[in-house]
């Protein structure tokens, strides 16, 4: 059977996906990441870039609106610029803050 429409392979999906996330959402990242980023490192806290995204808008934005929209889905977009973008956030019986960590990606 000959297919007409191809599935999409991970990183095609996770591509398709970064490309529907605004620019303000990595507006507001690059702001943090700005102030935050020490020796080719940085931890952003989520919420920092939940409010910073906020904050930054010029439409009105909702909390529940960045996360039904996946919006903090950026990891490809900042990974094809060069960083290693590692989420974190607590599992069962933890409690520090869910972050981002960027890295300069190694040669």
């Amino acid at each position: 059977m000959s297919r007409t429409v191809k599935p999409l392979s991970p990183d095609e999906a996770a591509q398709q996906a970064a490309a529907d996330i605004p620019d303000f959402v990595i507006e507001a990242v690059n702001n943090l990441l700005k102030k935050k980023l020490n020796n080719g490192y940085a931890t952003i806290f989520r919420d920092d870039i939940i409010d910073e995204i906020i904050r930054t808008s010029k439409q009105e934005v909702t909390r529940q609106q960045i996360f039904d929209n996946k919006w903090l889905d950026f990891e490809p977009i900042f990974g094809d610029v060069g960083w290693d973008v590692e989420y974190d956030k607590p599992g069962y019986n933890e409690t520090y803050k869910a972050n981002f960590k960027f890295a300069k990606k190694k040669p």
